[in-house]
């Protein structure tokens, strides 16, 4: 189980909670979610997503994985959980 404050992914079930409503999450919104909550507060950059949470296909010029990153924000609420640290990366604090 990883869990960072109100936010739980239990990766072996592929369920994803925030407090206590369920996410709901696609298989890429939980890829991405276990790298950042993988990461414990550190920044994960745009690349290491790519690398992680796709597989070798992954075009590094789409905007598949902003978008992805915009969904997955969207469905963990108020207040918002993941961090963008321009010309870094992303992290949940």
């Amino acid at each position: 189980m990883l869990t960072r404050g109100e936010l739980e992914l239990d990766p072996l079930k592929r369920e994803a909670r925030r407090g206590d409503r369920d996410l709901g999450l696609t298989p890429k919104e939980l890829a991405v979610l276990r790298v950042l909550l993988e990461a414990d507060g550190a920044v994960v950059t745009h690349e290491e997503l790519l690398v992680r949470a796709w597989d070798e296909h992954a075009n590094p010029f789409s905007n598949a994985m902003r978008m992805v990153v915009m969904t997955l924000r969207r469905k963990l609420g108020e207040p918002p959980v993941i961090e963008t640290l321009r010309g870094f990366g992303y992290r949940i604090p």
